[in-house]
């Protein structure tokens, strides 16, 4: 098999690997319920690492077997101190002036768009939507952005492409950028979640965490080193849907406001813009 197949095939199984994590443990309720229906601690809500983790051990199991069978290809696990190296933060005047444009658009998706936005998530709510979006949720949140930086530097060492584990260092540094300019501004900007929202601009003070979204924050730093550098276009094309599938979750989950999630994408994608490689 040419080294091009492997490829193929490693992506293919990995991709596999993420949806089972999405969806984990639902296989498991659903062969106990066809089969054996013993009591479970778990159910088809459950998610996974969140809940009865001991039944994760199936699917970490199948994990590790993934990563073994891909690191008895391995052939340069160098290159991977020489990213490092290569990685840079780099402030622009584009990235300064996207800043500026992205704080007038949300500034407008604040007055113009959080009410609206979030009347609309009420009138669409179903229980069809609803699970899609614990589906889509979980794209940015758990183990799964953690599952594809893995996958980018062993995949990378198994089959010498060195600039795959370049996307995981800089997807890592980006994420941990996002996740602390996240908590900072929570911090800042104390603004209460919409599942509170009482009718436009009415809001009750019980929790105030929702600005920005640490999910949206995180889809889009590893969305946007892959929209940013990858050299294969189906793959951009595919990190900005999932990135935007996770942010539209959000404010139909009454998790966010519109403008929390714009912010949010925003912080992402400068995020990863100022982390580049030198190369």
């Amino acid at each position: 098999m040419s080294i091009d197949a492997k490829r193929r095939l490693a992506s293919a199984a990995f991709i596999a690997l993420l949806i089972l994590s999405v969806f984990w443990p639902s296989p498991i309720v659903t062969v106990n319920r066809l089969c054996c229906n013993a009591p479970l601690p778990i159910d088809e809500l459950s998610f996974l690492g969140r809940e009865a983790p001991g039944w994760d051990v199936v699917f970490w199991c199948i994990t590790g077997l993934f990563a073994l069978v891909l690191l008895q290809e391995a052939r340069d696990f160098s290159t991977l101190g020489a990213e490092v190296k290569a990685t840079q933060f780099r402030v622009s005047m584009g990235i300064a002036a996207a800043a500026v444009i992205a704080a007038a658009i949300v500034a407008a998706a604040w007055i113009f768009a959080d009410a609206p936005a979030t009347a609309w998530a009420e009138g669409v709510n179903s229980d069809e939507v609803q699970d899609w979006i614990r589906l889509a949720n979980r794209f940015g949140g758990g183990m799964n952005p953690v599952m594809i930086i893995v996958f980018f530097v062993v995949a990378g060492a198994a089959f010498a492409k060195r600039e795959w584990i370049g996307y995981a260092i800089r997807m890592t540094i980006a994420g941990a950028v996002g996740g602390v300019m996240v908590q900072l501004v929570k911090f800042a900007v104390g603004r209460t979640r919409p599942e509170l929202w009482l009718g436009p601009f009415h809001q009750a003070r019980a929790s105030a965490s929702s600005f920005p979204s640490g999910h949206t924050v995180g889809a889009f730093a590893l969305a946007g080193v892959l929209i940013f550098t990858a050299e294969s276009k189906t793959l951009r094309v595919i990190a900005a849907l999932l990135a935007f599938a996770v942010a539209l979750s959000r404010v139909l989950a009454f998790r966010h406001w519109t403008s929390d999630v714009t912010a949010s994408a925003a912080i992402g994608l400068i995020c990863a813009a100022m982390i580049r490689s030198s190369k």
